[in-house]
């Protein structure tokens, strides 16, 4: 599959853009609050209605905002979220067995049904609309319009385990690395006796910065660790929530409970439908993530990388 970039940003990227600058600013001041007013930062004392608007609660609502958008279908945020949810999952002609041919056939099949279903005002003018859609039959804007049947959406058994196994060779590393690395800084921030609820609150707005870096700019897990073409096939988009919050797991309190609950959810809903739908999640079954269809460009200032063989 190849890759193709784009010269002009796109209203996503740019949002993406702006989300970066807004977390640098929480960071900004988070950072000059714990060297000023480190008590502001207590994540155990100023999180609540009776502290009004604090900026840890100001943080929390950042935080749940974010994370809450990772469970709509129709948030604006990237295809490489949304690609868990079944209306983004196009198939390919991998998941034909007459190729290409077949998908157009039956493509073109399923818009006259759809055409056939509408009111008798548009009747008269079906025929004419049904011989351009079957000219137009191939093109992702109109494959994501039709609804396709469960059966078109389902790859065959050796197919999906070929996905799993790509994917394991992803995320294993990734998984250790994230255990390794965050224990070790833990203990250091401990054995030194730096550890505290402020600490922990520094650490996660750093995470949350770097989420957006990683989008954005430069994303090391990519590079090193999994190799990915991009964000749009990264298999651990939405892992972002669990992974900014890591730092709360060693800080008792309501405002950790509370984000780490919901970033709980957002990680097992995307591990369930991989679980129950491997197809929607990889290029091969799913066209919305091919390159070629890619409309959010978040590639912008990062050229994508050649995908591996498989």
């Amino acid at each position: 599959m190849s890759t193709q970039h784009i010269d002009k940003p796109t209203p996503l990227f740019l949002s993406y853009v702006v989300r970066l600058f807004m977390r640098l600013a929480l960071f900004g001041v988070g950072v000059w609050l714990f060297l000023t007013q480190p008590a502001l930062l207590d994540i155990t004392t100023q999180f609540g209605p009776a502290s009004g608007l604090s900026f840890v609660n100001v943080v929390f609502a950042f935080l749940l905002l974010d994370l809450i958008s990772k469970l709509r279908p129709n948030a604006k945020i990237a295809m490489g979220s949304r690609k868990q949810y079944g209306e983004f999952h196009v198939p390919t002609p991998r998941m034909f067995p007459g190729g290409l041919s077949d998908l157009r056939e039956h493509a073109s099949e399923l818009l006259e049904q759809a055409l056939n279903d509408t009111r008798k005002a548009v009747r008269e003018t079906a025929e004419g609309i049904l011989a351009a859609g079957r000219q137009l039959a191939y093109t992702i804007d109109v494959l994501r319009l039709l609804s396709w049947p469960d059966e078109d959406l389902t790859a065959d058994d050796l197919l999906k385990e070929d996905i799993r196994k790509h994917r394991l060779h992803e995320i294993v590393p990734v998984i250790v690395f994230w255990v390794v690395f965050n224990v070790a800084v833990g203990l250091l921030l401990e054995r030194f006796g730096l550890f505290s609820p402020q600490t922990a609150l520094l650490w996660l707005l750093f995470y949350f910065v770097f989420d957006m870096v990683c989008v954005v700019l430069w994303c090391p897990l990519q590079l090193v660790l999994m190799r990915n073409r991009c964000c749009t096939t990264c298999q651990i988009f939405n892992w972002d929530g669990i992974m900014t919050v890591t730092p709360l797991l060693a800080v008792g309190c309501l405002f950790s409970w509370i984000l780490i609950a919901l970033a709980l959810i957002v990680l097992v809903r995307w591990e369930l439908a991989f679980a129950r739908h491997p197809e929607r999640f990889d290029e091969r079954t799913n066209a919305s993530l091919q390159c070629a269809n890619c409309s959010d460009k978040l590639c912008y200032l990062r050229r994508p990388l050649a995908p591996r063989k498989r």
